[in-house]
This record gives C-alpha cells, sequence and structure tokens, in this order.
C-alpha cells in the first residue's frame, strides 16, 4: 500500500482540499445555525427536520465537486513524471499500481467528506440531538457512495481524454448525478429529442441524489432502499472494470 499512501500524503498536502472544505464547513454551520422567520407550512425553514436534508444536499453537492478536482489527473501525472516507470521496474503490478492511486483519490474524497460532517455534528448538537449523533457514521458510509462513483468516474476519464475536457465531463456528470430527480422530471416536461437525450444522460451518470436520499432516511431514522445503494456501487464497480482494462491495455500498447 506504499503507492496509495505517498499519492494520499501528497492530496493531503493540498491546500484547495482544506480551503473549499473550510468554505463548506462556514457556510453550512452559517446555514444550519441561523435564526431565521421564514416559514413553509408553518414550520421554521430552520427547523431541524426542514433544515437538515437541506444541508446534506450542500455537504453531498460541495464534496463530489471537491472529489472531481482532487481526483482529476492523478494517474497521468504519475506517468508524466515518470514515476510509473519505476514502479514497473520494481515488478510492481499495473493493476495494483493504478488502483491505489484510484484508492486515494477514494480516500481523499472520504477526508474531505468527514471535514464537512463536522457541520452535521455541530448541527445536530445545536438542535439537542445528541442521542441520535451515531446516525451521523452509517450516513457518512452511504454518502461515501457517492465520493467513490464520482472519484472513480473521474480517474477513468483523466486517462481516456485531456485534462481539461476530463474535468468537465465529471463535473457536469456530478451535477446531473446531484439533480438526478430534477432532470427526470424535466426529462418528462421536455419530450421530443431533448427528453430523449436527458433520459441517456441520467442513465450514464449515477444517482447521486438517490444515495444521498438515503442517507438522509437513515439521518432522520428512516430505512435506507438497498436496491438504490446497489445501483451506486455497481457504478463504482463498472468504472473501477474500465480503468483497469483501459490502463492495462493502453500501458501494454505504449511498451
Amino acid at each position: 500500500m506504499t503507492i496509495m499512501v505517498t499519492a494520499l500524503k501528497e492530496k493531503m498536502r493540498r491546500k484547495d482540499l482544506y480551503i473549499v472544505s473550510a468554505i463548506g464547513v462556514l457556510v453550512l454551520l452559517l446555514f444550519g445555525t441561523g435564526s431565521g422567520t421564514l416559514s413553509i407550512d408553518g414550520v421554521a425553514v430552520t427547523d431541524y427536520k426542514v433544515l437538515g436534508p437541506i444541508m446534506l444536499t450542500v455537504v453531498n453537492a460541495v464534496n463530489c465537486m471537491l472529489t472531481v478536482v482532487t481526483s482529476l489527473g492523478t494517474i497521468p501525472n504519475e506517468y508524466e513524471r515518470g514515476t510509473s516507470h519505476l514502479v514497473w521496474i520494481r515488478k510492481v503490478p499495473q493493476w495494483r499500481y493504478h488502483g491505489e492511486l484510484a484508492l486515494a483519490n477514494v480516500l481523499a474524497g472520504l477526508v474531505s467528506e468527514a471535514i464537512l460532517f463536522a457541520a452535521m455534528f455541530v448541527f445536530m448538537l445545536a438542535n439537542q440531538r445528541a442521542d441520535q449523533l451515531w446516525r451521523l457514521l452509517p450516513a457518512y458510509l452511504i454518502l461515501g457512495i457517492n465520493v467513490a462513483a464520482v472519484s472513480m468516474l473521474t480517474s477513468l476519464l483523466s486517462v481516456i481524454v485531456p485534462k481539461f475536457a476530463a474535468g468537465a465531463i465529471a463535473a457536469g456528470a456530478a451535477l446531473a448525478g446531484i439533480f438526478h430527480s430534477l432532470l427526470g422530471l424535466l426529462k418528462d416536461m421536455v419530450g421530443g429529442f431533448g427528453g430523449e437525450l436527458i433520459r441517456y444522460a441520467l442513465k450514464l451518470t449515477p444517482d447521486l441524489h438517490g444515495v444521498q436520499a438515503q442517507a438522509g432516511k437513515i439521518l432522520y431514522g428512516g430505512r435506507a432502499e438497498a436496491h438504490v445503494l446497489l445501483t451506486g456501487l455497481l457504478a463504482i464497480y463498472v468504472y473501477t472494470v474500465l480503468l483497469f482494462i483501459y490502463k492495462t491495455t493502453s500501458d501494454r500498447t505504449a511498451r
């Protein structure tokens, strides 16, 4: 696991990881500890049951976009620096080399998610939900599926297309996943050719909103739908397999 640890340490030294996470935490704390007067159907927007899902949406969106940034170019950068040849000389299998670099991307995303969840921790304490703090752990693990899916997709794209294009496509896919349910409604409203385009886009992007909704159910004492989580895990598996197949094949061709 030396390759993974080294790559992760390099990511932990990046200031953007902490800057964006800190900004996200600050926004969440200001948003979650405010004392606004707006209400919906007689329920204050600052009420725990109303504001909690909104905060979880913010955590999911901020972290997914940050994961795109931290995962972009990790593997190609190693090849540009010539590190890959040093690894091959030591007879490290390609699947292990690529796998550990991709795993470092995922772990970096989970670190930023943990930082953002610190704001959720404070929010729950501020709303006198100390007895429910344990629910943060399963919610964190479920939302981690989105981190892994976005990270693996970004890693895959970064070895197929140029960095700028990979970042744009990955960010677009992440946004489509975050607004998956809204795009589904839009598809039905638009219809025709535009509706078909949206339908195919939804099929090609992970349902990040669906997974987030399951994390919200756990956080509020409900039960998660297993098939939604399995769909997210399947997306991770597909991206991982495609990454191994593509990178191993292209490396053998190059050599």
